[in-house]
């Protein structure tokens, strides 16, 4: 837990208890889960939430990416240069990407399931098939494939920071100003946290 209150800050640990007059929080966030069935069992084995840490392993293979955001779409859009299929799996009938990343997006190879979410990742060792529903007919495909790229955001990790007055922002990333200040002199946040400079390192 955090004490933030006044001039010493507390921070307690499961081992013990810190006190600073500084604190810096960079709890950093973790990437959204799908909730599909097969999707925790073949995290690594054809499952990947980061396209550029993964997208390699994919060369001249089958991929699919899930999402509609400016990140799923530029993922798509990285996949497609180096998978020899690329599909993009969105559950609207249109995307929230920006314009210009669509307009790139149509200049690709990538192909749009529209209306559809992935019920089922499916595999031996590795991942072989999903199994897509249209959330309009409800009617079921399957679709072979060698990777699932899961893009439908990240989510900070600042329970921890809510409970202690740390002021955030309507997606849960702590709010700053230009000098990483929060709402609480003598509390400082960093990196994905904010939700800026994703991954920087």
């Amino acid at each position: 837990s955090l004490d933030l209150k006044g001039e010493i800050k507390k921070i307690k640990t499961r081992e013990k208890e810190y006190s600073a007059k500084v604190v810096i929080i960079a709890t950093g966030s973790h990437y959204r889960r799908l909730e599909a069935e097969g999707e925790d069992k073949f995290i690594g084995k054809g499952v990947s939430y980061c396209s550029i840490c993964d997208g390699p392993l994919y060369k001249n293979k089958k991929v699919a990416v899930i999402g509609g955001s400016d990140s799923a779409v530029v993922a798509a859009i990285y996949l497609s240069e180096i998978a020899s299929e690329t599909y993009l799996i969105h559950r609207r009938d249109q995307l929230r990407a920006e314009e210009a990343n669509q307009n790139l997006l149509k200049k690709t190879s990538v192909k749009i399931i529209w209306n559809s979410v992935v019920e089922k990742i499916e595999g031996d060792k590795i991942v072989n098939k999903i199994i897509i529903k249209n959330v309009n007919t409800n009617e079921k495909t399957e679709l072979d494939i060698d990777g699932v790229f899961i893009d439908i955001g990240e989510i900070p990790t600042t329970e921890i920071v809510k409970a202690a007055g740390v002021e955030i922002n309507e997606k849960n990333f702590i709010k700053v100003n230009e000098n990483f200040e929060t709402n609480i002199p003598g509390v400082f946040a960093a990196g994905d946290v904010t939700g800026s400079f994703a991954q920087i390192v």
